[in-house]
């Protein structure tokens, strides 16, 4: 139901949006290898039937958490002309994945990853959080050290940011016997592994509620920066988001503006009131016609 549901909103784009330039496709934030190889396919075609590829510079599909990556699901992505995934670690140290409430281990990271790799994906981007709660200089080095060994084509260096929903801030009580730490010589750490790996840094940005007073950083080996990422920090183009919790970002370039609308973030209530989701972005883009 809920890709039903999807497709229908994707078709209402691909006819609304047919006169403009589609640059990247961005299958993720959250976790699309939830769905089985079976489901991702049948969201793959559709995209590829319904939208121009010859204009796309960039796909990319965040597999994101290693224990929903399988190789079913990843052959089932080397069907469609995919340029781009994402597989996050978070960190490279198994007690700190236990008690952060991550399901993979250590070991899955480095199997998945080398199946991507053997499966013909070249470009690999990986996500790391410095300031997770027990992690000191020796336990980043630590996983500095298992990237490299693996060395992917981008890397996404996040500070902690302690976020209203997510398990540490939930459950910080637990953790206050454990020390966050983040500094100065820790983001330096982790910028010399990138460029140990032949990485430059392509984009920064901060979020609320950062640990100490540093961005997040994504770090690119030539030609492999990941253009969504700089598009959606710039805010000079429009954006279109499909899905549960998307939002959807119209720029006005001559007033030099951007009006959003945004899609419920619960599943079920998405599904229910898709026709509203069409209907706020409908509305969204003939203002700007």
């Amino acid at each position: 139901p809920y890709l039903d549901a999807l497709i229908k909103e994707l078709i209402f784009i691909s006819e609304n949006m047919k006169d403009y330039t589609l640059d990247t496709i961005y299958i993720g934030g959250g976790t699309p290898t939830t769905l089985n190889a079976a489901q991702m396919e049948r969201l793959l075609t559709k995209v590829t039937e319904l939208f121009p590829m010859e204009q796309v510079q960039e796909f990319t599909v965040e597999a994101g958490r290693p224990d929903t990556i399988n190789e079913e699901v990843l052959k089932a992505i080397r069907k469609f002309p995919v340029t781009r995934i994402s597989i996050n670690p978070q960190t490279m140290n198994q007690e700190t994945l236990d008690l952060i409430g991550r399901h993979h281990t250590v070991e899955e990271i480095e199997e998945k990853f080398r199946m991507a790799r053997s499966l013909g994906f070249d470009n690999i981007n990986m996500d790391l959080i410095v300031g997770l709660p027990g992690e000191d200089k020796e336990k980043v080095a630590h996983t500095l050290e298992k990237v490299e060994a693996l060395n992917p084509d981008s890397l996404t260096v996040h500070s902690l940011a302690l976020k209203r929903a997510t398990r540490l801030n939930l459950f910080k009580d637990k953790y206050q016997e454990i020390s966050f730490e983040n500094s100065a010589e820790i983001m330096k750490m982790t910028m010399d592994s990138a460029h140990r790996m032949e990485m430059g840094p392509y984009y920064m940005y901060r979020q609320k509620n950062m640990a100490g007073n540093f961005e997040n950083v994504g770090y690119a080996a030539p030609g492999k920066a990941c253009i969504y990422n700089v598009l959606i920090m710039e805010e000079q183009q429009t954006i279109i988001g499909c899905g549960a919790g998307t939002t959807t970002k119209r720029l006005f370039a001559e007033e030099n503006r951007i009006e959003r609308c945004e899609n419920v973030k619960d599943v079920e209530q998405y599904i229910s009131r898709v026709e509203e989701m069409i209907e706020r972005k409908e509305k969204l883009l003939s203002d700007a016609q």
